[in-house]
């Protein structure tokens, strides 16, 4: 399993060279750090890694995948108290059912082929959001914006990225998709980045707003970025960021009551120099 590190890809075990480009993490650096929970034998080893970035103070989001249902409770359970350990010490969290993932493939597809496409759909999303900063336009959405809109409403978002040339069924029917969180438009904050061809008007460009506005009626608009693409036609690329999502499992109780001592004093450690 393979974590990313700002632009960087990184094994499971931090070797010297990796603790290197750990060292290399600034505090105005997007880091992203991927990880499948379920297994019991990470739990320990879990925080420690994240304290190892937290140190660095680099905009830090988890990318936390939840096992298949049909891996049994225990794997659930267990991903369940990995994803808290991974809120605490994230400054928010992109999470992935396996489950929904597994409705984006056909059922006879090879296991290898599959993980791809999960591992795809992870990857595209951290690279949407990077390309959000990334991109140059009228109306820029910058390493600030996003930082304060985490920080905000700490706690789990989603970035989800439509495209087309028209939009004339209800856009509720084109974001849906089976991974997308059951509340994503209830979320309480929203970014929209709009990129547009030559052959966009205005009046195009107000409907799609105001839909979207619609869609998401509960969200705080946080802000609206748009961007030009050069190119002939009439097409869009929506991404839209949003936050205050609710979280996709109950806390358990071991971290409610009595937290593993192996990650209490990480988390609390952080909780004192970061809270």
């Amino acid at each position: 399993m393979e974590r990313i590190f700002g632009p960087f890809r990184m094994d499971i075990d931090f070797s010297d060279r990796q603790q290197s480009i750990i060292a290399e993490q600034k505090q105005d650096d997007l880091c992203f750090y991927r990880f499948i929970g379920g297994n019991p034998s990470e739990i320990q080893e879990l925080p420690k890694k994240l304290q190892s970035l937290r140190e660095r103070k680099p905009l830090l989001i988890g990318v936390f995948r939840f096992p298949f249902r049909f891996e049994g409770k225990r794997r659930q359970m267990t991903a369940r108290e990995q994803y808290y350990i991974m809120k605490e010490f994230c400054d928010a969290v992109i999470f992935f059912e396996s489950d929904g993932l597994m409705e984006t493939i056909d059922p006879t597809t090879p296991i290898h082929e599959a993980r791809e496409v999960f591992d795809t759909i992870e990857e595209l999303t951290i690279k949407a959001l990077r390309e959000m900063i990334d991109e140059t336009g009228k109306v820029n959405i910058d390493y600030q914006d996003i930082k304060s809109f985490i920080y905000q409403k700490r706690g789990p978002l989603f970035l989800h990225t439509i495209e087309g040339r028209n939009f004339d069924e209800p856009l509720k029917h084109l974001i849906q998709t089976p991974y997308l969180p059951k509340d994503f438009t209830e979320a309480e904050q929203l970014i929209i980045n709009i990129g547009y061809t030559r052959d966009v008007d205005m009046e195009t460009f107000r409907q799609i707003n105001l839909r979207l506005n619609d869609l998401f009626d509960k969200a705080e608009l946080f802000k609206i970025g748009s961007y030009f693409m050069d190119e002939p036609g009439q097409r869009f690329i929506i991404t839209m960021l949003v936050n205050g999502l609710k979280d996709p499992v109950e806390m358990p109780e071991a971290v409610i009551k009595k937290p593993s001592s192996k990650y209490k004093n990480f988390i609390r450690k952080w909780l004192v120099e970061n809270r």
